[in-house]
Order: structure tokens, then sequence, then C-alpha cells
């Protein structure tokens, strides 16, 4: 009986060191908790171990795009992202569970699946100051600010936030369920607006990662002197390799599935029915709900 009380102690303190995405702030402006962000699993929290699950992509419950609504942001602009343990205004995973942070995009259209995964963003270990994307993002509240490349074509992108916890690296997960990083990945639903015309080249995930390489196999308490980030090298704009020019932003495919629907204006109109302004201030940033009808332009 006291063995059992002591494993579902246990339990709840492993549930409530973890993280999860909960809000999105564009244009300066904190969106609805969920708001355009793909639902999460029922334990919300739990990471992911297998680095050949599927459940790498976004932990989701649903991976349509009709799960989630669609916020709009101009490249080169903002976006901060919020993860926490247990929603909003809680800590934003324990300090233990230190790691880097990654953020990805990928062409909407793809749902994730393929060669389309591109890195805009990683934080890994500054060595000088013994300090871990996790320490920063805990100091920050949760929060942790990304930039969308200035360059890429505008269209509908999903938003891949990851944050990995090394404290069980030093062994390869397997027959021991509970050796092995943590990975805590969630996926935004974005339309992206400008004037880019690049169209990154991509990754597959998963497939990108290996549970015995040294990003993910790694001991946090030993002595290493260095931190490998996993994944690909960082997507920078202006220097990145485009495998696809888009001369006419005309002809690119903005559907969004069959429940949704997306109003993608270079100039939108502040008083459209069909989107809800971030900011008074701005007629730029905006976010569009689910609907019945599909239809998709931009308009110049």
């Amino acid at each position: 009986m006291h063995i059992h009380i002591i494993q579902l102690v246990c339990f709840a303190l492993m549930a409530n060191a973890h993280t999860y995405l909960t809000n999105l702030t564009i244009n300066g402006t904190l969106l609805d908790e969920g708001k355009c962000i793909r639902p999460p699993w029922e334990n919300e929290n739990f990471p992911v171990k297998d680095v050949t699950s599927k459940d790498l992509l976004c932990r989701t419950k649903s991976m349509t795009v009709a799960s989630a609504d669609i916020c709009g942001i101009q490249a080169g602009s903002n976006i901060t992202v919020d993860l926490h343990e247990s929603g909003p205004g809680s800590r934003a995973l324990s300090e233990s569970h230190r790691g880097p942070c990654i953020v990805y995009m990928a062409p909407l259209d793809s749902n994730g699946d393929g060669p389309v995964w591109f890195k805009i963003y990683e934080d890994g270990w500054d060595k000088a100051a013994d300090t871990w994307c996790v320490n920063t993002l805990i100091a920050n509240k949760g929060k942790l600010e990304v930039t969308i490349p200035r360059d890429i074509a505008p269209g509908n992108y999903l938003l891949r936030t990851e944050v990995i916890a090394l404290h069980e690296a030093n062994r390869v997960y397997g027959a021991d369920e509970s050796a092995g990083a943590e990975l805590f990945p969630n996926c935004a639903q974005l339309a992206v607006y400008g004037t880019g015309t690049v169209h990154p080249s991509g990754v597959n995930i998963p497939g990108i990662y290996d549970k015995t390489q040294p990003g993910l196999h790694y001991d946090l308490w030993g002595d290493s002197t260095t931190y490998e980030i996993p994944g690909p090298t960082l997507y920078v704009p202006g220097k990145g390799a485009p495998i696809v020019l888009a001369a006419d932003i005309q002809s690119l495919d903005l559907s969004i599935g069959e429940d949704s629907e997306l109003i993608l204006d270079t100039h939108p109109s502040p008083t459209s029915d069909d989107v809800t302004q971030l900011s008074p201030s701005s007629k730029s940033n905006h976010c569009v709900g689910k609907k019945r009808r599909r239809r998709a332009r931009i308009e110049m």
C-alpha cells in the first residue's frame, strides 16, 4: 500500500515536470489558450521518447488542419510561444529538465509529411554561463520569442516548437523506458504573408533524429564541455538554398482543408467579417476561424 502511494506521488511529480504549448502572442497580442494550436494529447504535457514515432510530429490528438484555426503573421516579424506545465500561469517546466529549444516550420499542405521541415530557431547550452534554453524559458515565465524568416514565400505553415529535456539522456531509450531524452513538440498553424520567394529545403520528422546521436544521448550531469543541438542546420534568411522559387505568388496553393477558410491579404481590411484583428493599430496580423467553405486568395 505504501509503495503504491509512493509510485502515484512520483508519477504525479513526473507529469508536473513536463511542458506543452499553451498560447501564441502575435503583434503584441496574447491569444486565447489553444488558439491556432493543434490540440495536445489528453495528457498534454507527457513527452515523446521514441524518436521514430509519428507522435514526434506535433504530439497532438488530431493531425487535421480543421482541428485548429490559422493565425496570420507578417514574414520577418516575431511570434512569442508560451510553454507551461499545466496551463497558462503555471511554471514552464522543472529546472532539472535542462536542454535545448528548437523551432521548425513546414508548409501546411504537407501536414508535416516528408522532407518539409526547416529549422528557424535553436538555443542550446551557454557554457560560459552554464545556462540552457530551458533555464532561459523558466526565467521568462515560459515565453520564447521567435522570428519568422523574412524571405520565405507567403502561404500557410505549420510552426513546430520543441523542448528537449536531457536529465535522463545519459542512458539510451529502449527496454528501459525511463531512459533517454524527453521531447516536447507541439504545432501551431500560421498564414504567413509578405513578399518572400524562398521555399527552404527540409528534413523528415520523424527521421531527422537518432536516439544515439550526441544531441539526444548526452550526460547532462557529467563533465561534457560541448553540446551539439540535434537536427538540421539552422535556416538563415538570405543564406539558405531554395529548392523552389515562387515567381508568381498568385499561383500558390493555399488551400487549408474542407472545413476551413483562409483570407490571406497583403493589405487586409480591418472590417472584414472573416478576420479577427490582433491589434487596433495593425491591419496586418489576424487570426482566421474555422469556416464551412474552402477558399483562399491573395490580394495585391
